[in-house]
């Protein structure tokens, strides 16, 4: 009976570490020093073996029957709250039995003040009293009654004695929410060895110390923890990311750029955010045309989207990667989604400049005549551009048109003129009539 009652209580109740946690609270210590098995076996020993009277025996196993044979939670519970128990024991005994079908029918609050009555009184023999002080917690845990949760998991462990690594996460989780980061460390590194006593390796107390060390600004002693975590489970692909961004804010860009390098090439990394966030990391260690190569393939592919500012980020590093032509295409993608004619008109410039240091005259021409076409603010500096293009192009005729129309603008005229000057003799060398 009691075992089928137990299993009524969900085994996980930890919350999410990410979650908002409330105001921290006042400091709440837990006993780690466990007695030992004999401690534990005596105690067992001299506690009294009760056993309920008759009356409340009949009515407990009608209702087990309702429950079990008939899956009739509340009829079970509606024989339950007619008894009247006559002595201490029986009290703290319906109370266990009656909060377990209160948690069964999702009355959680009800089933947490029965089952805390029950090891309040404790007076039930040492499995049942053991079982209740940890049906308590975990209620007050579920509850978000993170102090009462951690008096009865502290409760527990010392009547218990046990290392159970459920019982310690749930304390770190605890003292997360109340946001007593420096006392997550510890009841983490228990359940981190207590799961590999077993056998196991559980991902949540690596993630509950790493929080702790964030939340505090220990960041170093945080990429410790992501450094061991990912030893032993390498395939945790938030983790890879987690760590590069934290060597980024320890300025570790190397060992940042070589982690999520690798974790890349795992096919770890699939959000926009840790894609953008190698490339910029690309741009800044000074490796540009990977930064611009890897912009356009996801750009191409659909996981970064398609925007201004996203092109213009792959045309700059082109740019500086001396790859001009390919930085024009950019610009002029750019250019096309850019929301103003301002805006269009300036990005269409910057594709003319580059296809002109790319040697691409013609279409620096073409890119030119659509930022003037944009009413670009300084059409000078354009007709200038136009100029130089037409002149590389050998096309001296329309070298010397738009050498004329740069005049018109004050900001010009000095260089205007002396490129009419040069365009006239290149001209007259190359047997050219103007």
């Amino acid at each position: 009976m009691h075992k089928k009652l137990t299993t009524l209580i969900s085994a996980s109740v930890l919350c999410t570490v990410m979650a908002a946690a409330p105001a921290p609270a006042a400091s709440q210590e837990i006993n780690y020093n466990l007695p030992s098995a004999e401690q534990v076996e005596a105690a067992k020993q001299s506690r009294r073996n009760q056993t309920v009277s008759e009356r409340v025996g009949r009515r407990l196993m009608t209702a087990l029957d309702l429950y079990t044979e008939e899956e009739d939670t509340k009829g079970a519970i509606a024989i339950l709250v007619e008894i009247d128990p006559s002595s201490e024991f029986d009290t703290a005994y319906v109370n266990r039995f009656l909060g377990n079908l209160y948690a069964a029918d999702g009355q959680e609050r009800k089933a947490y003040e029965l089952v805390k009555r029950a090891a309040d009184a404790d007076v039930l023999g040492h499995a049942d009293q053991a079982l209740v002080l940890k049906l308590t917690a975990d209620l007050a845990l579920q509850l978000e009654e993170y102090r009462n949760a951690l008096t009865y998991y502290g409760k527990w462990l010392q009547f218990t004695g046990e290392a159970d690594p459920d019982v310690f996460l749930r304390i770190a989780n605890a003292y997360y929410e109340l946001k007593q980061f420096d006392k997550i460390v510890r009841p983490a590194d228990l359940a981190i060895e207590a799961f590999e006593s077993e056998g196991e390796v559980n991902k949540n107390p690596y993630v509950l110390k790493v929080a702790a060390f964030y939340e505090t600004e220990q960041y170093k002693e945080a990429i410790k923890v992501l450094e061991v975590g990912l030893n032993k489970l390498p395939t945790e692909k938030v983790w890879w990311s987690q760590l590069g961004m934290l060597y980024m804010l320890t300025e570790n860009i190397d060992k940042a750029l070589q982690t999520l390098e690798i974790a890349y090439l795992a096919g770890y990394m699939d959000k926009e955010s840790q894609i953008k966030a190698m490339i910029q990391l690309y741009a800044n260690s000074q490796i540009p045309y990977k930064a611009a190569t890897l912009m356009v393939k996801h750009l191409d592919a659909g996981d970064i989207e398609k925007t201004a500012r996203n092109y213009q980020s792959a045309a700059s590093s082109f740019e500086q990667a001396r790859e001009y032509v390919r930085a024009a295409e950019m610009y002029g993608l750019s250019a096309n989604l850019q929301e103003s004619q301002s805006e269009k008109a300036e990005f269409f410039r910057r594709q003319g400049n580059a296809y002109l240091r790319g040697e691409e005259y013609m279409k620096a021409a073409d890119a030119y005549m659509k930022a003037l076409d944009q009413g670009i603010a300084e059409p000078g500096r354009v007709y200038m551009s136009l100029t130089e293009a037409y002149f590389y192009e050998n096309n001296f005729r329309e070298a010397l048109k738009y050498v004329q129309e740069a005049k018109k603008h004050r900001d010009q005229r000095r260089n205007a003129t002396s490129w009419e000057q040069y365009i006239r003799q290149k001209a007259s060398n190359r047997g050219v009539s103007l």
